[in-house]
């Protein structure tokens, strides 16, 4: 549960080796030590040196765990294995794909592709997550966004 002081005891990062996931993260243990779970691609090579950071930045416990955002039949076992050692306070979703615009506009299979990683990726974990968080009676959400989406172009509309 996040103390008294407003600092979260675990933290779980969607997208675990996303850069700004990890400082999201950091920025959160300048202020007092949590258990951290990197949620990743399996095999993901930057998965040694997340853990390394977050253990660098405070963190009291870091694991990680193997995340595909489409890939959801698999979604509620995450999320299982994500809460498995107890409450999770802070759900840090920093998973996406850009994506090469000119080519997205004409590709209906990597269109697609990207729209489930970015958005239905991002639904189903959040449906799961937010029914453990209102299960365990507390929990935020921390999301990622972009201005593509608010000025959406011909160019970037898969990504917006």
């Amino acid at each position: 549960m996040i103390n008294a002081v407003g600092v979260p005891q675990s933290i779980l990062v969607l997208g675990g080796t996303s850069e700004i996931g990890l400082a999201i993260t950091a920025a959160f243990l300048e202020k007092g030590p949590a258990k951290v779970i990197l949620a990743s691609l399996p095999g993901d090579p930057g998965r040694e040196a997340a853990e390394a950071q977050m253990r660098a930045a405070g963190a009291s416990d870091v694991r990680s765990i193997d995340f595909d955002a489409i890939d959801f039949d698999s979604h509620p076992k995450v999320v299982e294995e994500a809460f498995a050692e107890g409450d999770v306070d802070v759900c840090i979703v920093a998973f996406g794909l850009l994506g090469d615009a000119e080519e997205l506009w004409q590709d209906q299979r990597k269109a697609v592709q990207i729209a489930q990683v970015n958005y239905t990726g991002g639904v189903s974990m959040g449906v799961l997550v937010g029914a453990k968080f209102k299960e365990q009676g507390h929990g935020q959400f921390i999301t990622m966004s972009s201005a593509a989406g608010e000025r959406v172009r011909r160019s970037n509309f898969v990504y917006g």
